[in-house]
């Protein structure tokens, strides 16, 4: 019988240090891109509630690690961003990854977050495909976006509905008031100047007077 289906999976808020081990692990065992200790630390010191582990029993099967910020400075717009996602190869195929995106993203959404974003190969279309029947778009594709030499799409998540533009329109009650403004209140054009006579002008009345 397939382990896989005895236990049951559990996505649960990253904890603390205990943790960090396991995040190592598995995301350093698939993801192309290496990071330093200080930028694992970086993202679940100071955001450890919007990242999350995947356990089957004790073992730690899946991760994902984000962060919640203002998108610029000064700017109003609270951008969520998924840095790293990462399943062991034994137990995908489960909707593990799925479930991490949809713990990840319904935390951003609770904590305010207008959109979120994530870069991801171009080759990996698996992700890319998962992202996007998420609702992820592809925004931009990035040129050798890693140490490898692989290009990246940019793929954002609105969060909030957009607005449509709004026109300035006319009510038929003001459309009805200039219909029946008085003629008189319309200010005409100035009358042209005379036209000179032409030749042929000339030619008619010689031969009329």
């Amino acid at each position: 019988m397939d382990r896989r289906t005895e236990l049951p999976v559990r996505v649960e808020t990253y904890r603390n240090e205990e943790d960090l081990k396991d995040v190592i692990r598995l995301i350093e065992k698939e993801l192309s891109e290496p990071y330093h200790i200080y930028t694992y630390r970086y993202f679940l010191n100071a955001w450890p509630e919007l990242s999350f582990l995947a356990w089957a029993g004790s073992e730690a099967v899946g991760v994902i690690v984000c962060k919640l910020d203002q998108h610029m400075r000064g700017s109003r717009l609270m951008r969520g961003y998924i840095a790293m996602l990462s399943v062991d190869p034994r137990w995908r195929g489960l909707g593990i990854a799925k479930r991490l995106v949809k713990a990840a993203v319904e935390k951003m959404r609770e904590k305010g977050a207008d959109e979120v974003m994530l870069e991801t190969e171009v080759t990996n279309t698996a992700a890319v495909r998962l992202y996007e029947n998420r609702g992820f778009f592809r925004e931009k594709r990035l040129y050798r976006f890693y140490l490898n030499g692989n290009d990246a799409f940019r793929l954002i998540l609105p969060l909030i509905p957009i607005s449509p533009p709004t026109f300035k329109s006319t009510s038929s009650q003001q459309l009805l008031t200039l219909d029946t403004q008085p003629l008189s209140s319309v200010a005409a054009p100035p009358p042209l100047p005379p036209r000179p006579p032409s030749l042929l002008d000339r030619s008619i009345l010689d031969h009329i007077l």
